[in-house]
């Protein structure tokens, strides 16, 4: 798993270059914390669909492109909806936060379909999850009910849309028909 040791080593990275980071240079911060969200985000939808991939896992790629595309449509659908200003003045779509609720997709798919093989990368995964939403609120482009709006909404779907990989579904004949049964390890 070298894609989380990277992503932990940025995360390290970033969490370190935010506190040398001079307090008057506030607009320099600000727009660090920008494009520390979007890395993470974008990671941490890469992790998830790396970690797809490298396991020639069909019905995890449908899992995460519904949870991923459910994600984004709601965040969209919220945000054209609710017009709520960013607290930087940059427009009216502040709420839910779009960075937040697909890092939560990710990481909460990541942690249904992958978290059994791996718990241990599971906190780091949820951990740069959240630092997005704090990194959206330091950058003021979101206020901190947006961030949880967000995280809830990615949270969600991704329970809705993603099983484990080690659940399973089967079907055994039984004399008046079939029987299925679900089972899932916890």
């Amino acid at each position: 798993m070298t894609r989380t040791t990277l992503a932990t080593a940025g995360l390290i990275a970033l969490m370190s270059a935010s506190a040398l980071t001079p307090l008057p240079a506030q607009a320099a911060n600000r727009k660090a914390w920008d494009h520390g969200s979007t890395a993470l985000a974008l990671g941490l939808g890469a992790l998830a669909a790396g970690s797809t991939l490298a396991k020639s896992d069909a019905p995890g790629a449908w899992q995460l492109a519904y949870t991923i595309g459910s994600t984004f449509l709601a965040t969209e659908a919220l945000k054209a909806a609710i017009k709520e200003q960013r607290p930087d003045g940059s427009g009216n779509d502040s709420f839910p936060s779009g960075h937040t609720s697909m890092a939560f997709a990710a990481a909460t798919y990541f942690n249904i379909r992958y978290g059994h093989e791996y718990p241990q990368y599971v906190p780091w995964v949820y951990g740069a999850a959240a630092l997005t939403g704090v990194a959206r609120v330091e950058a003021k482009k979101h206020y901190a009910q947006d961030v949880v709006a967000g995280a809830a909404l990615g949270w969600v779907l991704a329970r809705y849309f993603t099983t484990s990989q080690d659940a399973q579904v089967t079907v055994a004949p039984t004399a008046d028909g079939a029987a299925v049964t679900f089972t899932q390890h916890f």
